[in-house]
């Protein structure tokens, strides 16, 4: 008779907890691991349970945890402490502490351990059989404290090292290719690392991975200017994360985004521009406070949705990218944003007021208004309305403004002179 999960020996539970943690399946393999607990008969046996549950609590994003599971198999083998493998996962419990906490929150301290211990592998244990994977996490440590010199030399380090993680040398790949493009700015190195990235990704490795891969490669194609290839690679980006019924919304809503930026680069793609964006918003969780990033992407959808004469919506999404963004550096060009679509919408009162907003905020941050525009959409709103004073002094600071071969000069000239003649008649 076959033996159920249920009755499966405490080794079995171990070998199954083992095969389903190297396939990612998490849930099951702490389902495995607790069955194997309850049979443990001796410390060593517990001590090897407990390091296999610590993985497990790690996989999971619980560092604490693992960190817990870790010291009391140190109480329980103190032999085990100065293993190169316990080192390994306890620097690796520290780095993700310190990665996952709550902005603010961090403790520098954290990877200040875990760098100390990974130094005392490489010491110690110069023939360790993990020894890449020990160089590429102190490269991602170095990262967090801006030593890009040193990250650098690490993530080369551990292309030549040994190690059992099958994806290193695309994992290392891809965090040079993010050095050379956020730090160095050297955008055909970061170009160069990322392809390699793609393309030495194992196949039979969880393809949800590349979809960061993908996103980064968009992005180093779009500032080099291949605006065609990098919507080929934010695609690309789009059916990794699509992948498994989109159960990744994180990735799926950063695919969405970065695929609505290139968008909104290109001429006549505002209809997709507003679906990307919109299926962004509706994946992403909304933010409390201040956000840079929602403000932008209704900036996007502000100026998508004026394109196509949705001017209601268009006003809309850019007073959200002001709320959203409070402190916004281009505060005057929005509210200027919005009176123009109060003015296209034929809401006048709206965009007088609105236009009346962006000059009072100007002149409190002592930056004079010299767009012309600006003024002549001002008497063009108080024209509509009759009220042909406010009219005319409006177009009088646009002419001043306005350069002497403005295409659009002889128009406003034309208006400036009707304003005066309708105010002299007395209408």
């Amino acid at each position: 008779m076959i033996a159920t999960f249920s009755e499966r020996s405490g080794q079995d539970q171990v070998q199954l907890a083992e095969d389903l943690l190297a396939r990612r399946d998490v849930k099951k393999a702490e389902v495995a691991i607790a069955r194997a607990l309850r049979n443990a008969a001796t410390p060593e046996e517990r001590a090897k349970i407990l390091t296999l549950r610590a993985r497990a609590r790690l996989l999971s994003a619980r560092p604490d945890d693992a960190l817990d599971d870790l010291n009391t198999v140190q109480t329980l083998r103190p032999e085990a402490a100065g293993a190169p493998d316990h080192l390994e996962l306890t620097a690796d419990c520290y780095l993700a502490r310190f990665e996952l906490a709550t902005v603010g929150f961090a403790d520098r301290n954290d990877t200040a351990q875990a760098l100390a211990l990974y130094q005392r592998i490489v010491e110690q244990y110069p023939q360790y059989e993990n020894l890449g994977w020990v160089r590429y996490q102190m490269g991602r440590a170095y990262l967090t404290d801006n030593r890009v010199t040193d990250a650098i030399e690490a993530f080369h380090d551990a292309l030549f090292a040994p190690s059992h993680v099958a994806a290193l040398t695309a994992y290392c790949f891809e965090r040079l290719a993010f050095v050379h493009f956020y730090e160095t700015r050297d955008l055909f190195r970061a170009l160069a690392f990322i392809n390699k990235a793609v393309d030495t990704y194992p196949m039979q490795e969880d393809r949800r991975w590349l979809v960061q891969v993908h996103i980064l490669r968009s992005r180093i194609l779009r500032d080099a200017g291949r605006h065609d290839q990098g919507l080929k690679a934010a695609e690309d980006a789009l059916l990794a994360a699509s992948a498994n019924g989109g159960e990744n919304k994180l990735s799926l809503a950063e695919a969405h985004l970065t695929t609505g930026e290139l968008l909104h680069e290109m001429e006549n793609r505002e209809r997709d521009v507003i679906a990307h964006l919109q299926q962004f918003l509706q994946l992403s969780r909304k933010p409390l406070g201040v956000d840079v990033t929602w403000s932008r992407v209704y900036e996007m959808l502000g100026d998508a949705y004026f394109k196509t004469a949705q001017y209601s919506a268009a006003a809309s999404a850019y007073q959200n990218a002001l709320q959203f963004n409070p402190y916004h550096p281009w505060e005057l060009s929005l509210l200027y944003r919005i009176g123009r679509c109060y003015y296209q919408n034929g809401d006048y009162e709206r965009s007088i007021q609105t236009i009346r907003q962006m000059l009072d905020v100007a002149a409190r941050d002592g930056q004079p208004v010299s767009d012309y525009r600006v003024y002549e959409m001002l008497g063009n709103a108080y024209y509509a309305l009759s009220r042909y004073d406010e009219a005319t002094e409006a177009y009088e600071i646009a002419l001043s403004l306005a350069p002497a071969n403005g295409a659009n000069l002889e128009n406003l000239q034309t208006y400036y002179k009707l304003a005066q003649e309708l105010r002299r008649n007395g209408n």
